[in-house]
């Protein structure tokens, strides 16, 4: 009775906001069937004060977009007119990467499509190998609000870096030399294994799918835990593509699409059609799409949805039934055979048709229409952990998944001749979008445009931005008296849903990584140039320890010299002046000379006995030249 009341006085005080959530409150499908119109969306309130839960990010358009006033979000927003939105500087996206989007009809208030980009490098704390850099695209479809798409745009990339980070290690190129001589074994980190040491092997290509695997889950972990601090952010698809170490990697949850459009480079000109006279165009002939990623529906995932149903029976709470039947049984058909397959079955029996038969089948609709619970046209992706099913209140959560599916490919095996000028077509063009572009484009279609729009404009700076905007206007149509919007080529229903699309021409990615490697390759020679110079330089290093200790020990013998020769010109400086024989005066000068060569001045008094020594040499050769006089007047005598 009181939620009731509370109830009656939000809606006279705010009457556009919904009601309360509660046990009778039932999530309510709208538009093309996994799209919740925003009216529906539950607004829960917080515990004090009844206020509205806010929103974890404001809601904006893709930062390279620069929609950065309330005004321009307003027009981008404009379901008459649904004007295409391209970058305004191409160079903010890498590459030259085109990217445009356009919303939706109506269905939604505001576009619930995301894109996001980032260029990120994965660097050795310890500086032994070089940075390895990395690029990741993301386009996520939101429905029942915006909330969760405008989360993945903000904080997948984060994750993801986080993930790849984790098996750094194994990630980082290193020396194959010294891996194989064994050079690298003595420095590894312990908390850490390397291959060599696992049972089993891993590959970089498993690390890297394990990587975009686990941030997919713990991206949806994320959205399930601030469900109690922000409002409710609905759910999203995720399709992105990860550029790393030479290799394309595409990620997919849901029904976005990504497919890379190729071109042959010198087709076989096809036979004219002689009924018609109308000879086929070469290009169109010569392209040709190589799908990588699969929509996830209820649909295409048909087997997995019935076997969970099958195994975990009480996820149905008696509201629906595991089966599939070639016609919806009625009550008037009670006991009649009825044609139908059970669980995962592939083939059709016949069985009698009882009152659980008359319980909603967990997928019903084929194609597009197709629809889990009822509710939701999607089976896999980001969020939708508050989403209860129509009419019965079944929580949908359990019968989906975050968990992606991952292709690659591996760029460095694609021979590209240069004489044929063809790296678009041999690398081929990325296109990522939402379903807004692929329930009415094919992949056919989307290649012949992709190469033709291209093709006439050759040297156009902008020309893949211009192929992402040929895309959203073809899929987005013309609007006519009656204000629907149509095909402009076959005057069929255009889409009514956001479109978003990113062009990605994966050549570009090619000639940097080419750039990188040969600045790795010159990197690692001046690592193994620097490691032979430091070696010779401790080799170096260690002649001259030896020397050096060889010298110290010689110039501590003659320090002790020193000392006995200090000790002699002492105890002569104290006998000089008393002895007056020549010859012994003659014999201490020959013994002073070469000491004094190799003494140094160490105290204060060396130079009054330098100056002693002087004036001692003075008195010995006045002495010596007086006798020499007399003995020769002596001998003249004679």
């Amino acid at each position: 009775m009181f939620s009731n009341f509370k109830e009656r006085i939000i809606s006279a005080i705010a009457p556009d906001l919904p009601p309360l959530p509660g046990n009778s409150e039932r999530a309510i499908g709208a538009g093309s069937g996994h799209h919740h119109n925003s009216t529906h969306q539950r607004l829960r309130f917080a515990a004090s004060g009844g206020q509205p839960m806010p929103d974890k990010f404001p809601y904006a358009r893709p930062p390279f977009l620069q929609l950065l006033t309330q005004d321009e979000l307003r027009a981008s927003a404009d379901h008459n007119v649904r004007p295409i939105i391209v970058p305004r500087d191409i160079n903010l996206l890498p590459w030259g990467t085109g990217y445009a989007e356009c919303v939706n009809s109506g269905k939604s208030e505001w576009n619930e499509d995301q894109g996001a980009f980032c260029r990120q490098v994965l660097s050795d704390p310890e500086h032994k190998h070089p940075d390895l850099p990395y690029t990741y695209f993301g386009i996520f479809d939101g429905h029942a609000g915006y909330g969760a798409a405008l989360a993945a745009s903000h904080q997948f990339h984060h994750i993801l870096h986080e993930k790849l980070v984790d098996c750094l290690e194994l990630l980082l190129p290193r020396d194959a030399d010294a891996t194989n001589s064994g050079g690298d074994r003595n420095k590894l980190n312990p908390t850490f294994p390397h291959p060599i040491y696992f049972q089993r092997r891993v590959t970089k290509d498993e690390l890297i799918i394990g990587a975009l695997e686990s941030a997919f889950f713990n991206m949806d972990s994320l959205i399930a835990q601030d469900s109690d601090r922000y409002r409710d952010a609905g759910g999203c698809t995720a399709c992105v593509s990860l550029f790393i170490d030479g290799k394309m990697y595409v990620a997919n949850a849901g029904d976005s699409r990504a497919v890379l459009c190729q071109r042959r480079a010198a087709p076989e000109r096809p036979q004219a059609n002689t009924d018609s006279g109308i000879e086929p165009d070469p290009l169109e002939a010569s392209c040709y799409p190589v799908p990588f990623s699969a929509d996830h529906t209820p649909e295409t995932e048909r087997e997995r949805l019935l076997n969970v149903a099958r195994l975990k029976p009480h996820l149905m709470g008696k509201h629906y039934v595991a089966m599939e039947y070639a016609k919806r049984p009625h009550i008037k058909d009670m006991g009649q055979r009825i044609l139908c397959r059970q669980g995962t079955m592939r083939g059709w029996t016949y069985k009698t048709l009882t009152m659980e038969d008359l319980c909603m089948p967990v997928v019903n609709g084929e194609g597009k229409r197709s629809r889990l619970l009822g509710t939701l046209g999607v089976t896999r992706g980001f969020g939708d952990h508050e989403l209860l099913a129509i009419n019965t209140g079944i929580q949908i959560k359990p019968f989906l998944t975050p968990h992606p599916d991952v292709r690659q490919r591996d760029l460095t095996q694609v021979v590209s001749i240069p004489d044929e000028d063809n790296r678009d077509g041999d690398y081929g063009v990325l296109v990522m979008a939402t379903d807004g572009l692929w329930d009415v484009s094919e992949n056919d279609a989307v290649s012949r445009t992709v190469f033709q729009t291209l093709s006439k404009y050759p040297t156009e700076k902008h020309r893949y931005t211009m192929v992402a905007q040929e895309l959203v206007a073809r899929a987005r149509g013309k609007i006519n008296d009656s204000g629907h919007w149509r095909l402009a080529d076959s005057k069929a229903a255009a889409t009514v849903d956001d479109i978003s699309v990113i062009v990605i021409p994966v050549c570009q990615y090619y000639k940097e990584h080419v750039e990188w490697t040969q600045n790795y390759k010159r990197d690692l020679e001046h690592r193994r140039r620097q490691a032979q110079a430091n070696m010779a330089q401790e080799a170096v290093n260690v002649l001259n320890g030896v020397f050096a200790e060889e010298a110290h020990v010689v110039e501590e013998e003659e320090e002790g010299e020193v000392v006995v020769h200090e000790a002699r010109i002492s105890h002569i400086q104290t006998e000089v002046p008393r002895r007056v024989d020549g010859t012994l005066e003659e014999t201490l000068v020959v013994e002073l000379t070469p000491s004094l060569e190799h003494v140094h001045i160490q105290n204060a008094d060396s130079a009054a006995v330098e100056s002693r020594k002087e004036n001692v040499n003075d008195k010995d050769k006045e002495a010596s030249t007086t006798r020499q006089q007399k003995g020769r007047k002596g001998k003249g005598k004679h």
